[in-house]
């Protein structure tokens, strides 16, 4: 068309191959005709406008090369000669192209010899296109591609979708069977071929299949993440990825040799609202000596206590000491060692305060005191090592201001 009139038209009818195409496989071979059979005209130019009445051809144009299915990828390739722009035009406004393919031209048997020349490069293309062979491109044997040739044959939703794949897609979701509406976000996609239907270049699996695909796709015990990265090139089916995540989840055999479980998230204790209302407490050795250390949560100030043997009743003792000296705690966190064990509860009970232990092999839930025993512990290697008094040590560090805050540990 040059002014919107009709400069040259031209026509043929579908090979029998060419007849099981897609309907958008054979929306796209129209244009690689047009192109083709009149290069002379389009060869060179800075833009060329193909109007089509089938949609859901835009998008095909609009995404990458290797989205597309392997026929279309040939066909997508040969058109990369021109400076080709694709719109869509409702087939009603396209009355000029629909009488022209009703008064087609009688054949003279006289053609330029670039007419010849083009005829026959386009015979050698079209050739090229009906020979490709999607399966060559997979992963697959030939005995389980006709494993899934027969299932698909049988397939209460796969029947329906090769016809209205090779019909068209109508453009309205509703307008088809709802076995088959989990397919219309992939409609452009879909082709079909040798009785397989492929989605890109992924064959479709019925699903009468996809138990069997499931276990082997697991054989080696992989994680759901491996065997999604493992399958997602050659397979598909709705919903596959999360199948995969659920028959991983389930297997007996990796759920036995799997990793510990990921723990449960920290919840942080309240904040106090005065010194010595929460305070945390942990045991520890140096230099085989042992500790008490009890930590203020309100000003992270914490006393430390040598203690002559690591019996309850010598932990309780000290305890009241310090209880007696800074004032009675409303709540106490310790871990879950013996000396925190019957006699200390009960020591909480008549002293009126809650004893609440961390979670067995969960030490975060500590972190109080496991963060001043890691600070005691700092202070009383360096004073030991470099011979000074390991109390001024501690003076010093209770005296030093806070990070980010004005005050110190001391108040």
């Amino acid at each position: 068309m040059q002014e919107g009139q009709p400069v040259a038209f031209a026509s043929r009818a579908l090979t029998l191959a060419e007849k099981n195409y897609a309907q958008i496989e054979k929306e796209c071979l129209s244009i690689v005709f047009a192109c083709q059979r009149f290069h002379h005209y389009l060869y060179g130019r800075e833009l060329v406008t193909a109007e089509t009445d089938h949609k859901p051809l835009i998008s095909i144009f609009s995404k990458p090369l290797l989205s597309a299915p392997k026929r279309l990828q040939s066909m997508l390739l040969t058109l990369q000669n021109y400076s080709l722009r694709v719109v869509y035009k409702p087939g009603p406004k396209m009355f000029i192209s629909d009488m022209l393919s009703r008064a087609t031209a009688d054949c003279t048997g006289k053609e330029a010899v670039y007419q010849r020349h083009a005829i026959c490069h386009l015979q050698k293309e079209q050739e090229d296109v009906q020979f490709i062979n999607q399966a060559e491109y997979l992963n697959v044997t030939d005995q389980r591609l006709e494993n899934s040739r027969v299932h698909t044959e049988r397939d209460d939703a796969l029947q329906p979708l090769k016809t209205i794949v090779l019909a068209g897609w109508p453009d309205e979701r509703e307008s088809i069977s709802h076995l088959i509406r989990e397919f219309w976000p992939h409609r452009n996609k879909i082709s079909a071929q040798n009785g397989i239907l492929f989605r890109g270049q992924k064959v479709i699996i019925p699903k009468s299949l996809r138990a069997e695909m499931l276990k082997r796709i697991h054989s080696s015990h992989i994680g759901g993440d491996a065997c999604y990265r493992q399958a997602r090139n050659t397979l598909y089916w709705p919903g596959m990825q999360a199948e995969i995540k659920d028959y991983v989840s389930n297997c007996s055999t990796c759920n036995e040799f799997a990793h510990n479980q990921q723990k449960e998230t920290m919840l942080s204790y309240d904040i106090p609202n005065r010194p010595w209302q929460i305070v945390s407490m942990d045991l520890f050795s140096h230099r085989q000596k042992d500790y008490l250390l009890i930590v203020d949560h309100f000003f992270d100030f914490w006393e430390i206590e040598l203690l002559p043997d690591l019996s309850t009743e010598t932990v309780i003792k000290r305890c009241k000491a310090q209880f007696a000296q800074h004032g009675q705690p409303d709540r106490v966190i310790t871990d879950n060692c013996p000396q925190f064990g019957t006699l200390f509860r009960r020591f909480a009970s008549s002293w009126e305060f809650e004893h609440i232990t961390s979670s067995p092999r969960h030490s975060k839930s500590n972190g109080k005191a496991e963060s001043a025993v890691k600070i005691a512990k700092n202070l009383l290697r360096k004073a030991m090592h470099d011979g000074t008094d390991p109390w001024k040590a501690i003076l010093h560090w209770r005296n030093t201001p806070t990070e980010y805050m004005d005050s110190s540990p001391v108040g």
